[in-house]
């Protein structure tokens, strides 16, 4: 126990300024929503600031201490709170990009500043190299300044949170920020306020750690990053356990240096353990810890999709031209082929980001377990090149298979945590090792084909790569699976209702995704003969760079991938040793503006139009949706004769259902038959529990309880999915489709995501029937509700009500019995209104199915409903045939507070 003291001291030390990053860390994401990446970066910047005043100006400790800490903290703090807010509104990804830019940009600026190569520090804390004696052990007057600064310094910010009014706005404003304006409190003063706090704790923690580190970036920003571990123990939420969290990470990393002494093996545990317990934290936090703040996300733009005539011709432009660069390239061969090797890295990350909407970054370490993997059996075990290229990549399927287990429950910032501690871990835990890439500076070999020895044939090799990964990419788009992979990125409610299994759809794009990776880590180790742990591509900052470099490539699949890729080959042009770094701070500088912008922009219009008239050139236009609705189609049926609808069935019922919100019961005990053949509405007040009722139905929100049926059929405990192939379809209140895929597509979602279902094999692809029967079922409920005319433009260029139609469509091109509609006429007008009752009269007379319908206006509920209940604050008020409702006066005070309920003339709202 006694050799354990100084470990633990040391680690107190360490903690305490884990603890400090931490802390800061999380009062920026409480009350700004916006998770920094490059919190790290912050503090390298303040170290670099406190360098140049201490030892390139000369001024003393103090002063250039309290300039970088009370000065420069504070100035970064108010550019922090100025990116913060244009990002905010961005989707998940360009945040992480926005921030993570951040972190190319000081690298690169650094760098270049003062090279690449770690700089020490002396101790600059008054008697720093004195010590004082506890029992037998001697303790440093440094580890207890440093203790003793992070412990004050979040005990003042503890005290500001629990007793101070801008404390309790921190703690509100992500909650309610409208609330907050309300009270008088405005919401910019208080995210300015906690950016304040945020960066002057990390600028204080850079200049703590700068001693202990030494001036090198990636090596600080690192550290840093391990405060990652403190803030997730603290559950992203709590600043005493974030502080507390810190403590035990820098306690248990000291302590574990003690162990590993004697087992080579565990070496690299003491740098990985930060990240292990990151992992691990992530993994256990209850699932409603790990729920953002629901803020309303601007729709990205929509990206142009050339035709297909003028992309095949723009392929063989593009794949002749690269044919031809050994002819010229001499000496820089070299780079090119590292280029390539690259492009094949942006498919397989664009695949998993562009197309899935998931965000990782280890992608370099899927690359380096190939590479590692290909070496042991092309040169260990002797087989064949391709062989061991193909199975080299093979092995880093199941690796990928483990890092989508976490996908399965953690999505956005903290999926992309998950994977960069990940990342880290093996790359510090596993690279060194025998096995890996062994701890020889040269690494391991990497033999190239024997039919390609020469640098002219394995570049022409690796080409031919590139051209079958991007063959296999554009099919896998226009596929089942892409189209399924499209949806859980944009419409993961809708596709995983309409019966699509999400957990397998992220299992598959991860092993597709990880393999590419590992063919890429592959090539390039080939390129090079050898693999090791000096090479950038295989460490977890470059998998940074990927993810960031990547937000900047214009076009869509696969040329963004050739476009970002063929940047490898500037340092080939631009010779010098600051290139690459002067490269990283402007890619990292463009991240952070395309990430505040929302995406790249989009193709000039001429480019557009030109590429419009190739791709037209021989073609027919179609002859199905190319007319718009007649006009006497949207008039009201007058001939459907209710009485002729069907019996009901069993359908859809709920009952005894309960569902509580902490202490608050927002359904209490609710009776409710939605039968197969009849139309059901469902009113109430806004707050009444319509919407939760139908999530808790649809599987999406777990009941207290109650039970659920489909047909006779107990759905209590089944999925979301499972409910939508069990038959139970529903829209949503606010509107959820696919923008950047056309209305065909999005209807055809409907029918197709119950097809692909949980079966892998079903989601990869369609047999011909089922694309027949897709196409059938979403041209028949596309003209059903007057929107064939539309099916060729994205959704995301239409109007509200083109849009609702567009969501019922869907609904009603799926294999569904009972349908739930939250609110599916608010955007229509009077006409669009009019057509939407004659569908639904219509659908249910032919098809025989039932509706469960959410509306606020009555004329409309009144003229299509057979039955309806009517909810107040969570209990059933009143439930009967029409007539019943409109002549209940407890109806009429709780809903309308109006003496009479109107079923006729203008279309009236109640108010919501």
């Amino acid at each position: 126990m006694q050799d354990l003291i100084p470990f633990l001291i040391s680690g107190l030390a360490i903690g305490a300024v884990y603890g400090l990053i931490g802390s800061g860390l999380v009062v920026t994401y409480k009350t700004s929503g916006i998770f920094n990446f490059g919190h790290g970066a912050l503090a390298t910047v303040a170290a670099y600031c406190f360098y140049w005043l201490h030892v390139d100006l000369g001024l003393g400790w103090q002063v250039s201490a309290a300039v970088t800490v009370l000065v420069a903290g504070p100035l970064m703090g108010l550019l922090m709170e100025l990116i913060a807010r244009r990002l905010a509104p961005q989707r998940v990804p360009m945040k992480i990009v926005g921030t993570a830019g951040l972190i190319l940009l000081v690298q690169g600026l650094g760098t270049i500043k003062y090279g690449p190569d770690a700089i020490s520090v002396d101790g600059f804390l008054p008697k720093s190299e004195d010590s004082f004696a506890v029992g037998s052990v001697n303790v440093q007057y440094k580890f207890l300044f440093t203790a003793v600064i992070a412990l004050v310094a979040v005990a003042a910010l503890w005290a500001l949170f629990r007793y101070t009014r801008i404390g309790l706005a921190m703690r509100a404003v992500v909650d309610d920020p409208d609330l907050l304006a309300v009270k008088g409190v405005g919401p910019v003063r208080v995210r300015r306020a906690a950016w304040l706090i945020g960066s002057t704790f990390a600028a204080l923690s850079g200049v703590l750690l700068l001693p202990l580190v030494g001036l090198e970036p990636i090596a600080l920003t690192f550290l840093v990053v391990t405060a990652f571990g403190a803030a997730a123990i603290g559950a992203f939420t709590s600043v005493p356990l974030t502080f507390l969290g810190g403590l035990a990470l820098g306690v248990a990393t000291d302590v574990s240096k003690n162990y590993v002494l004697d087992v080579s093996w565990l070496a690299g545990l003491p740098a990985s353990l930060p990240f292990v317990i990151l992992v691990v934290a992530l993994l256990v936090m209850p699932r409603r810890k790990l729920m953002a703040a629901s803020l309303i996300e601007r729709r990205p733009p929509l990206q142009w999709h050339a035709p297909w005539r003028a992309r095949a011709v723009a392929a063989v432009v593009v794949v002749g031209a690269l044919a031809t660069v050994p002819a010229f390239a001499g000496t820089k061969l070299t780079f090119y082929i590292v280029a390539l090797t690259q492009v094949v890295m942006f498919m397989s990350l664009g695949l998993l980001v562009r197309t899935s909407g998931q965000v990782s970054l280890c992608h370099a370490a899927f690359g380096a377990i190939g590479a590692v993997a290909f070496s042991q059996f092309a040169v260990d075990h002797g087989l064949p090149w391709l062989v061991a290229l193909l199975l080299g990549a093979l092995v880093v399927v199941p690796v990928g298979a483990l890092v989508a287990l976490p996908a399965l429950r953690l999505s956005g910032v903290f999926l992309a945590l998950a994977t960069l501690g990940f990342g880290i871990m093996v790359e510090r835990l596993f690279y060194p090792l025998d096995w890996m890439f062994t701890p020889v500076s040269t690494g391991r070999v990497m033999p190239r084909p024997s039919f390609a020895q020469s640098d002219d044939a394995y570049y022409f090799f690796v080409l031919a790569i590139v051209v079958v990964c991007g063959a296999a990419v554009v099919a896998a788009e226009r596929a089942r699976i892409g189209r399924m992979l499209r949806g859980m990125a944009e419409a993961p409610t809708a596709v995983s209702t309409a019966g699509l299994s999400i957990s397998v759809t992220k299992l598959i794009v991860f092993c597709v995704s990880a393999f590419m990776a590992g063919v890429s880590g592959i090539l390039y180790g080939s390129a090079l003969h050898s693999a090791g742990t000096t090479d950038s591509h295989y460490s977890s900052f470059y998998s940074i760079i990927l993810l960031v470099t990547l937000a900047l490539a214009p076009f869509a699949n696969p040329w963004y991938a050739v476009f970002i890729g063929m940047v490898a080959i500037i340092p080939g042009y631009l010779p010098g040793e600051d290139t690459t770094y002067w490269l990283n701070a402007a890619f990292g500088f463009f991240a952070v503006q395309v990430a505040m912008a929302g995406g790249t922009p989009a193709a000039p219009a001429r480019l557009r139009a030109a590429m419009e008239r190739l791709g037209r050139r021989g073609r027919h236009a179609p002859d199905t949706g190319g007319q718009a609705p007649d006009e006497d189609d949207t008039a009201p049926n007058a001939s459907l004769d209710r009485s002729a609808v069907p019996e009901a069935g069993e359908g859809f019922r709920i009952r005894g259902l309960t569902v509580r919100f902490g202490g608050v019961t927002a359904v209490d005990g609710i009776d409710l038959h939605a039968p197969i053949g009849r139309i059901t509405g469902l009113i109430g007040p806004n707050g009444a529990g319509k919407t939760t009722l139908f999530n808790a139905g649809t599987g999406l929100l777990k009941p207290d309880r109650g039970d659920v049926s489909m047909a006779g059929r107990a759905i209590t405990r089944a999925s979301a999915a499972a409910r939508g192939r069990a038959g139970v379809g529903r829209t949503f209140q606010i509107m959820n489709l696919c923008d950047s895929l056309t209305v065909a597509d999005n209807v055809a979602l409907g029918h197709e995501s119950g097809l692909a279902g949980s079966r892998p094999w079903s989601q990869l692809a369609a047999t011909r029937a089922q694309r027949r029967e897709t196409r059938t079922a979403a041209d028949d409920a596309m003209r059903l509700c007057g929107i064939a005319h539309l099916a060729h433009r994205q959704a995301g260029e239409l109007s509200t009500g083109e849009r609702r139609l567009v969501e019922l469509a869907r609904c009603l091109a799926g294999r569904f019995d009972v349908l739930l509609l939250d609110e599916p006429s608010s955007g229509l007008d009077q006409v669009e209104t009019a057509r939407f009752a004659n569908v639904l009269e219509r659908v249910v007379l032919d098809r025989g199915i039932g509706v469960l319908i959410v509306e606020h206006d009555m004329s409309l509920v009144m003229r299509i409903c057979s039955y309806i209940y009517v909810l107040d604050f969570g209990k059933l008020l009143h439930e009967g045939v029409p007539e019943s409702v409109r002549s209940s006066t407890a109806v009429r005070a709780a809903y309308l507070g109006t003496e009479e309920l109107h079923t006729t003339g203008d279309v009236q709202e109640a108010e919501a």
